[in-house]
């Protein structure tokens, strides 16, 4: 895929960026100021907000940054048929906002029939995912040596078809009416919290490791198969504490520690080579670290279960995916993809991190609510203005990109590391 294609569908995946966050901060302000009368299903339309995130943001942009940088380390042309792959998936992508729109997983009526258009929108972009594992798998096989990013991008693949089984039980429980609690909750989890900490979390390593090796020498051994086989239990922790028996959340939460410790050593192996980094990509590193500080307070089951009744999930998932991969991705975006005025790139990147680091802080806030002297309204209010700045970062970089006509930083072969 040449950098030209590649810069047309982060576009597309920055248009998704923009309007799921556009969506966010109208839901945030219509939490304190009332919701727009055109918003009948809140649940409904953050269905809409996150999936398209999920969908046609990381997703998208993840795609495409892979697939500028398969041929360097492969050191052959890509599969036929990218192109076409990459069309459609960023078409389903966007199509999941309007589809989710009106009752999320639930039943829409159009004209006669009631139908599950979150559903069966969720079951296209998978099977769009498929296509992009077979056309990877043609990419890559059979190659002498599996460099580090590439390790990184196969277990990815694998959490992220894992994950997809639980988008597929969702719809499956809507179409037969199925009502388990833990099966729905199971279903839900194991798509929404291992399609982030799997596929988003290991397929943005590969990228910022093939970046580092184009610049220095990396590390003799960095964790992948053994990170991926850990992360892979972790979802049951996002469950509903009621739901979960207790030796299932033991494993869960031993598993989760273990993925946090493998987690570390990346990010010290990462901040040793920060100088080689992004700036903004500092900030992703320190919220990847916040996230690995949680897995050593999750062995604590009362807290745990305390945590599952209050708004931290909502902290955790934001963390994830604004602090971390949002961060990293924009940074190697701006750094790679885009060439802005130095006060300007100064401006996106400064108007990131206050407004997502001043988010989260209200976010956090709003999760220890009824320890705290500042009431909830005034944490809503925070968190609403906040969810400006991502919209404004979002958008010069969209310009950024779409102003940027030469080609991007040239891509030097990437030096051998090994991984397990």
């Amino acid at each position: 895929m040449s950098h030209r294609e590649s810069r047309f569908f982060l576009v597309l995946a920055l248009l998704a960026f923009l309007t799921a966050a556009t969506t966010g901060a109208i839901l945030r302000f219509g939490l304190f100021l009332g919701m727009p009368s055109w918003i009948h299903n809140f649940g409904a339309v953050r269905h809409a907000h996150s999936h398209l995130m999920y969908f046609g943001w990381g997703t998208v942009a993840l795609m495409a940054l892979i697939w500028t940088r398969l041929p360097g380390l492969t050191g052959r042309p890509l599969a036929r048929g990218v192109r076409a792959q990459m069309v459609a998936t960023s078409a389903v992508a966007l199509l999941s906002f309007p589809a989710f729109w009106s009752n999320g997983y639930g039943l829409t009526r159009v004209g006669s029939l009631e139908l599950p258009l979150g559903s069966m929108v969720a079951v296209l972009n998978i099977l769009s995912w498929i296509v992009f594992v077979v056309l990877y798998v043609r990419s890559t096989r059979r190659l002498a040596e599996r460099p580090l990013p590439l390790q990184l991008w196969d277990w990815a693949i694998v959490l992220m078809m894992v994950a997809s089984a639980g988008a597929v039980s969702l719809g499956v429980e809507v179409t037969l009416d199925l009502r388990n609690p833990f099966l729905q909750q199971a279903g839900l989890h194991l798509f929404l919290d291992l399609f982030a900490v799997g596929w988003f979390t290991l397929a943005l390593l590969g990228l910022v490791w093939d970046w580092l090796g184009q610049r220095v020498a990396l590390p003799d051994w960095l964790p992948s198969q053994s990170l991926a086989t850990a992360l892979a239990l972790t979802f049951f922790l996002g469950m509903s504490p009621s739901l979960v028996p207790p030796g299932l959340f033991w494993v869960a939460a031993l598993a989760n520690l273990v993925a946090g410790i493998l987690l570390a050593w990346h990010l010290v192996q990462l901040w040793k080579r920060r100088a080689q980094l992004p700036r903004l990509a500092w900030f992703g590193m320190a919220a990847l670290a916040l996230h690995v500080s949680i897995a050593v307070t999750l062995l604590w089951p009362d807290l745990w279960r305390w945590s599952g009744g209050t708004q931290l999930r909502i902290f955790f998932l934001h963390n994830l995916l604004l602090g971390w991969l949002s961060s990293m991705l924009l940074a190697l975006i701006l750094a790679e993809q885009v060439r802005l005025a130095r006060p300007v790139l100064q401006l996106a990147e400064g108007a990131w991190i206050l407004s997502v680091a001043t988010m989260l802080a209200a976010l956090l806030g709003l999760g220890f609510v009824q320890f705290l002297p500042v009431p909830g309204h005034v944490w809503l209010e925070v968190a609403a203005w906040a969810s400006l700045g991502p919209i404004l970062t979002g958008g010069l970089t969209l310009a950024g990109l779409l102003l940027t006509q030469e080609a991007p930083v040239s891509m030097a072969p990437f030096p051998e590391v090994t991984g397990d």
